[in-house]
């Protein structure tokens, strides 16, 4: 009788378990396992279970000895576990640790249980969160960074985030099935983690713990946030502008503008404390690239940028200023509308273009000047005809000494000057024919009729043209020979000017006729203009000197 009852206590049962990973959000695993107090004494690879048809049920028969077992179930030897709630109906928790507890009879198929749960699973939706950090301002060194959370049993390397384009924001989109979630940003499975400030508007503490929190009632993108931080990575940076040599209209205040600020106009001012004539101004921003130009009053007055500058960018037409920063920067100062400093820019001169619409027969709202000297900007700048004259004018700051191309247009880019090419006033490159022009300083260019080298008076009037005026050889190796024909006794003057606009050569003339030699020996080499002046007409061509 003994015997026997030894014999029933060590009785073995057939105890069939069941779990429904469906729900399960956490890392990536092989194999479902269950490990106990029974066989081999929790055992983290000895018992597998299997999913033949692939429906997300692991299932597996153990023969069991024991009239009662705690256990669990747990992923590839441990790697992951159930975290089980103490005081469910399924579980007994002793000496600090929760797990399943079973009493046997008999051989046993249990119902089917959703992971980490008592109960069957229930069906729940997925949303598809992405996660995004800027690792910009991590101080440590990082191969991989990852999400870990309480969606995913907190692993260290199960949702990685990738940084595709090399901008150092790295982004992950996951499904997730809670609808609130705590995480933090891990960088090598838990090497490095974030360290998050109690209190802070995106955390949630719990015990010792605090993390970032979230609710998902669907999906969503999450905001673009500094390693670390609840906001976006900013940079400090100091922008610097000498208006040293700037003699265009007054102002009253410089401003930056920019794509940080949606080009806003007055955003931003900047301020001259010391009145040492450079405005300054800190910004934080969270570009690490940016396109910028500084203005005045607003946007009344903007930096004409040349195209191909140092520190340009041009897009779609438009040339501003541009730079990357990687941290806190403090940008050189430059002068206005230049790539360097007042001391290395060349000096301005107060230039006056002056055009007669009084010939022009269509209609039209404003003329317009563009050239090389403002990137050909369209509407950017406006002549003005204060007293109806038919002569629109403009007096800008042009770079002194130098030679520039330009045309008049009317709104803007609508209806431009058409030039054949060839004409006195003229260069044409390629198959663009512009008008030329060379200041040495403050000057007034003369008025001159739309399309025309001249004044519309002299144009209409003028007895000198190339039917009747004779200037050769050009090119020449020194001396230049003029013969004109005019059409009534007159007197002028002739004069040869280099393409800065100096005066090198003037003398004067009477009669029906002019012909005479212009030595240009102790000239050198180059481009010059020889024109001849009457009462009332004007005419001018370029002459080539190749003086050996």
């Amino acid at each position: 009788m003994f015997g026997s009852l030894i014999s029933g206590l060590l009785a073995q049962k057939k105890v069939t378990f069941k779990v429904d990973m469906n729900n399960y959000t956490g890392g990536a695993f092989n194999t479902v396992y269950v490990v106990g107090n029974f066989g081999s004494q929790w055992c983290g690879n000895c018992n597998p279970l299997s999913d033949a048809d692939a429906d997300g049920v692991w299932e597996g028969t153990l023969n069991i000895t024991a009239d009662s077992i705690e256990y669990k179930f747990a992923m590839d030897n441990w790697k992951f576990q159930e975290a089980l709630t103490s005081g469910s109906s399924c579980t007994k928790t002793s000496g600090g640790y929760t797990n399943r507890f079973l009493k046997l009879s008999g051989d046993v198929v249990l119902d089917k249980v959703c992971y980490e749960s008592c109960a069957a699973c229930v069906a729940q939706s997925k949303k598809s969160v992405t996660f995004n950090v800027n690792m910009r301002q991590f101080s440590g060194s990082y191969t991989n960074v990852y999400v870990s959370g309480d969606f995913n049993g907190w692993s260290g390397n199960s949702n990685q985030l990738t940084d595709s384009d090399g901008d150092k924001i790295f982004s992950g989109t996951f499904d997730i099935t809670k609808d609130s979630i705590e995480y933090k940003f891990t960088a090598d499975n838990w090497t490095s983690q974030e360290n998050l400030s109690v209190g802070s508007s995106c955390t949630k503490t719990t015990g010792p713990n605090t993390n970032r929190f979230t609710k998902v009632t669907g999906s969503k993108v999450l905001s673009n946030v500094c390693w670390g931080s609840c906001s976006e990575c900013t940079n400090d940076v100091t922008f610097k502008v000498d208006m040293a040599k700037y003699k265009g209209a007054a102002f009253t205040t410089v401003y930056v503008n920019g794509s940080f600020n949606g080009w806003c106009g007055n955003c931003n001012p900047m301020a001259d404390a010391d009145k040492d004539g450079i405005w300054e101004v800190k910004l934080p921003l969270t570009q690490d690239s940016f396109e910028y130009l500084h203005t005045l009053d607003g946007f009344n007055v903007k930096e004409a940028m040349k195209e191909g500058s140092s520190c340009t960018k041009t897009t779609a037409g438009y040339t501003n200023r541009f730079v990357k920063v990687t941290g806190n920067t403090v940008l050189d100062v430059t002068c206005f509308e230049s790539c360097v400093s007042c001391a290395n820019t060349k000096e301005k001169a107060m230039v006056t273009f002056k055009v007669d619409m009084n010939s022009y027969k269509d209609t039209f709202k404003t003329v317009n000047v563009n050239g090389t000297f403002n990137g050909w900007c369209g509407s950017c700048n406006t002549l003005t005809d204060a007293d109806k004259d038919g002569i629109y004018e403009i007096t800008m700051p042009l770079n002194a000494n130098d030679t520039f191309e330009y045309l008049y247009t009317l709104d803007g880019w609508r209806v431009k000057e058409t030039w054949a090419g060839g004409e006195s006033c003229t260069k044409t490159t390629g198959t663009n024919t512009n008008r030329m022009s060379a200041v040495a300083k403050d000057s007034a260019l003369p008025a001159v009729c739309w399309e025309k080298c001249v004044s519309c008076l002299t144009a209409a009037t003028t007895n000198l043209s190339s039917s009747n005026v004779r200037i050769y050889p050009n090119p020449t190796e020194g001396t230049v020979n003029l013969v004109a024909g005019l059409a009534k006794e007159t007197s002028g003057t002739i004069e040869v000017i280099d393409m800065l606009g100096h005066k090198l050569h003037t003398e004067n003339f009477s009669g029906k006729s002019v012909k005479t030699s212009i030595n240009m020996n102790n000239m050198k080499s180059g481009l010059y203009m020889v024109i001849i002046n009457t009462p009332g007409s004007r005419y001018q061509e370029r002459v080539f000197l190749n003086n050996k």
